[in-house]
């Protein structure tokens, strides 16, 4: 039988959403966590990896990329389990959500009144295909790099009441909720340069927050872009 007194949170399985506009440093913060790594490259962003011991692999944006992708992400779920992977990126559920609904159209050819997909068929669909394979890489003992736009969430009167990941529905609520550590990435101009942060705690309508910072509040609210800097507060405290 396990006991809570004797868990250890400092191991290499951390499981990092990562919040932002474009721009902003989502997929600088994946290169900096813990080779060797694999990234699902959905969009484009190889160059921010540039040096880094990550293998690839780019998915076009059509029925046929999702199919590659399922079967690229078993690949690498083995890949993971022999040792071979410390870090697994998706970046970003973006376009993941794109091809998602390509393969939804290709499996159903029932359109709205302009050709449209339908929101009860489809955006279903999409939420099945997109919490399936994440669910399924949440539970890979391995770090996990999941960067997602920002999207204003609203009331019923349209106010503007948040800031969620830009995803479709529900998944906009249930997805966060699978992260430990889910971080705002930002910037800010110090001494005419601009300085890339991660938010680490809930301001305003952005609501990051951290299972290691924890009640003690070991991360700082802003930390510099980088897994080794958030790894070093934990460690230095």
């Amino acid at each position: 039988m396990l006991n809570a007194m004797e868990y250890e949170p400092l191991n290499d399985n951390h499981k990092f959403l990562l919040l932002g506009d474009y721009g902003t440093g989502k997929s600088t913060f994946a290169a900096t966590c813990p080779e060797k790594g694999f990234l699902f490259n959905f969009d484009d962003r190889v160059i921010t990896y540039k040096g880094k011991d990550f293998d690839y692999e780019t998915f076009p944006i059509t029925s046929k990329g999702w199919v590659e992708f399922e079967k690229k992400s078993a690949e690498i779920r083995k890949d993971v389990m022999a040792g071979k992977y410390k870090t697994i990126v998706l970046d970003s559920t973006t376009a993941m959500t794109d091809i998602a609904m390509e393969r939804a159209l290709a499996l159903d050819p029932k359109r709205n009144l302009v050709g449209g997909p339908l929101w009860n068929v489809h955006y279903g669909m999409i939420k099945n295909l997109i919490e399936g394979r994440l669910r399924q890489f949440i539970n890979l003992p391995c770090n996990l790099v999941v960067c997602a736009h920002l999207q204003p969430e609203f009331s019923e009167d349209g106010a503007v009441i948040g800031y969620g990941p830009l995803l479709t529905g529900q998944l906009a609520i249930r997805i966060p909720g699978y992260f430990d550590e889910v971080y705002i990435a930002t910037t800010k101009r110090k001494d005419n340069k601009t300085v890339y942060l991660l938010q680490t705690v809930p301001i305003g309508l952005k609501k990051a927050r951290s299972a290691l910072s924890g009640k003690k509040r070991l991360l700082p609210d802003f930390i510099d872009n980088d897994y080794n800097e958030v790894i070093k507060h934990i460690t230095k405290k």
